[in-house]
This record gives structure tokens, sequence and C-alpha cells, in this order.
């Protein structure tokens, strides 16, 4: 996993339009009734600790994390949500549905994969997405800074955390499947701020992948 450094102007556009509408409705206390706040009782460390990993580990997982202290609705393919979701939070879901239309036609983006916002005491436990392999890219937008992505290396088996900055970040790395189990990719997350989260996935060619990088990074 790899820090990105956002540079393209029209991408950071985009991207600070989505952060300024969310942390307004955030301000204005409508987008905690308008979505829906899920795993509400579910405690940090109990599933963000390495005891929790290494448990995780010896028993097994089927990919996805067990538990997300976040606000659902902003994906626009999880028709489990319709339900939740009130006429006024339908307004998330077509801003996030029009950053995706506009960062995957930029990015050539296979498909979006996550898009929540953690309020501060947030988190996704660890889990390592093998049922969905693949290049990733994660944009991530800090309020303060006051968060962090951990991994667990699959070369070295050592415990990494990048620190959140103040803004948006980018991370980029390669999520193995069930195939490649020297590449099995366990990470989670965790605020003590507003995070937003927006992740997508591509195709399995690495040149492809470098041009992505560059396109991100070089100013335009």
């Amino acid at each position: 996993m790899q820090d990105i450094q956002i540079n393209n102007i029209e991408i950071l556009k985009e991207l600070n339009s989505y952060s300024d509408f969310i942390m307004d409705k955030w301000n204005s206390k409508s987008l905690q009734k308008d979505l829906h706040l899920t795993s509400i009782n579910d405690k940090a460390e109990d599933f963000v600790s390495v005891e929790y990993l290494e448990n995780l580990i010896k028993k097994g997982h089927a990919g996805f994390p067990e538990s997300l202290k976040g606000y659902s609705g902003l994906m626009p393919d999880h028709k489990g949500e319709l339900q939740r979701i009130s006429s006024r939070g339908m307004a998330y879901r077509d801003t996030n549905a029009a950053l995706n239309n506009t960062l995957m036609a930029m990015l050539s983006a296979k498909r979006n994969s996550l898009a929540t916002v953690y309020p501060p005491g947030g988190f996704i436990s660890w889990h390592h997405n093998a049922n969905a392999p693949g290049y990733n890219i994660i944009f991530t937008w800090s309020e303060n800074g006051k968060g962090w992505f951990k991994y667990k290396d699959p070369k070295t088996k050592e415990i990494v955390t990048m620190h959140d900055k103040v803004g948006w970040n980018c991370k980029m790395g390669y999520f193995g499947s069930y195939h490649e189990p020297d590449k099995i990719f366990y990470h989670s997350a965790y605020t003590d701020c507003v995070r937003i989260s927006i992740a997508y996935i591509f195709s399995q060619a690495e040149n492809f992948w470098k041009d992505v990088i560059e396109d991100i990074e070089e100013c335009h």
C-alpha cells in the first residue's frame, strides 16, 4: 500500500465539492438524521485490535468486514439500504453517484467498492477483500487528521499504520484473492473525527495501474 499525492486539479475539484457537500450536511446536523448509522453498539477496540485480527486469521475470514461503524446508504447499488433512506437521504446517493460517474470516467475504474462517512469513533473492522480482489484506490477525507488506516504487510507480516492527514488522502494497493495467499491484504481503519472514505477497484493490468497513479499525481 502506498500514499499517492493528489495533484490533479480536476480530481481535487470533484473531491472537494463532495466533501463540502458532506460537511455542510454534517455541520447542520442533517446527515445524522437523513442517513442510517450502522453498528451503533459495536466498540472499535473489539474490531480493530491486533488480537481481533489474530483471531480472525485463525478462524478464517469470508472477505468483507464483520463490522463498520459509519453512515450507509451512499452507494447506488446497495439495494438493501433503500428502505432505510428517507426522501432527503436520496440527495446523498445522487451526489455520490455523480462523483462516481466523473471519477470512474477520469480514472477508468472498474467499480465503486466503498462509500461511507465515519463519525468520530467510527471504524471498519479488519478484513481482506479476497472475495473482491484487484488493484484498489482509496480516497479519504479527514476533518482534522485524527484517524488511521492499518494493514498487515503480506510479505513481512508487519502491522503498518498510515496516519490520515487533514483533507484528502489517497492510497493505492493490491488486494489479493484466495488463490494468492501471499498477497492476502488484511486492513482496518479508525477515526476520532469525521472521515469520508471512497474506494474503487481497477483492472488487473499493472501497466494500467501505473498510468492511474501518474494521472492522480500530475498537475493538469
